[in-house]
């Protein structure tokens, strides 16, 4: 009974804003307009057009921006009701992105681009948070003082060094991800009983999608040996991830690990869509099984966290394909391969 009172409320709201989340024939619509202003057309035609401008903005980092803020807001909505350490928790996912802010942020910062501030989103939705601050300060110790009230101070000071040595934002974002994950499941495990198992089950997951896309900007960007990937994962509760972790991790190692962890999950299929050799196989996959994980939650006992973790889950992964869809848009993509790369649409 205790469980039922506490997310009543919550999980009254969230499953009726499920039915606002963006469907595949939505996405086809998007995709397969015939230009950006057509694709934010079909977007105010979702339940997006009661919260995006009549216009589009006219950059796509401008695009990106509303589309952040308003998943964020739409969040937000869903966690209203919480209270005790369950709104801790809801805070905390929804400080995602805040994160995601900073970390834009910080690189403006490191690239000395004081230009795109505009794109930024201010104010924060948990912490306090001087973006317009950090993009102008000289140095990463003044940034350090700026957010010295956020919990985002810890990890960016304790990289200083790393950063002074490789000249590399790569080491600051890491090190934020690492502890952002480390306080969620911290925070999630102090619920007890089952909502701490569901929980450590579905952030588990998304720390293996995390862990997989930082791993494929690693190897793509950085052009990093893979002998040291391990050294950069963030821990996880998971196969995946504690796997990912090894000392003997190898890219034929990953591939084979993402193989074995995700047999029978329609390989095949996504193998046809994003190709056999590289990571963004297994990152798809792993979105796929995340969102998978995130409804099959759903579908299970209502008045538990689950429904919390599974909207911000669904909301994530929205965020991503629709981040994708305009980008693909504005670059002109061939719309097959676009649709190709979302994941996790019904």
């Amino acid at each position: 009974m205790k469980s039922l009172a506490r997310y009543a409320a919550t999980n009254a709201l969230t499953r009726t804003m499920l039915s606002e989340l963006v469907t595949g024939s939505e996405f086809e619509s998007i995709v397969h307009s015939g230009s950006v202003d057509g694709a934010w057309l079909a977007l105010r035609k979702t339940d997006y057009g009661k919260w995006v401008p009549d216009d589009p903005p006219g950059d796509i980092l401008g695009i990106e921006k509303v589309l952040r803020e308003v998943t964020a807001a739409r969040f937000k909505r869903s966690i209203h009701a919480l209270r005790g350490k369950p709104r801790e928790v809801g805070l905390l996912l929804l400080s995602r992105w805040d994160m995601d802010n900073l970390e834009f942020a910080l690189r403006l910062w490191h690239g000395k681009d004081t230009e795109l501030q505009k794109f930024l989103t201010y104010p924060s939705f948990v912490s306090d948070i001087p973006v317009y601050d950090i993009v102008e300060a000289e140095t990463l110790e003044e940034i350090g003082l700026l957010i010295r009230a956020t919990p985002y101070v810890e990890p960016v000071t304790s990289s200083l060094k790393a950063y002074r040595e490789s000249k590399s934002i790569f080491f600051v974002e890491i090190a934020m991800e690492k502890d952002y994950y480390r306080r969620l499941l911290d925070a999630a495990a102090q619920l007890g009983g089952g909502d701490a198992k569901l929980a450590k089950k579905i952030i588990g997951a998304e720390i293996d999608l995390v862990n997989l896309a930082w791993l494929s900007r690693l190897l793509d960007y950085y052009k990093m040996d893979p002998g040291v990937l391990y050294k950069h994962v963030i821990p996880g509760p998971s196969l995946i991830s504690r796997a990912l972790a090894d000392p003997g991790l190898t890219v034929d190692k990953l591939k084979h690990l993402s193989s074995q962890a995700l047999a029978g999950k329609a390989v095949k299929d996504v193998e046809a869509r994003v190709g056999p050799d590289s990571v963004a196989l297994f990152e798809t996959l792993v979105g796929e099984t995340v969102v998978e994980i995130a409804r099959s939650t759903l579908s299970g006992y209502p008045f538990s966290i689950g429904c919390v973790f599974a909207f911000y889950i669904l909301k994530r992964a929205e965020l991503r394909n629709l981040k994708t869809a305009f980008a693909g848009k504005w670059l002109g993509a061939d719309e097959s391969e676009i649709i190709n790369r979302l994941y996790g649409v019904r």
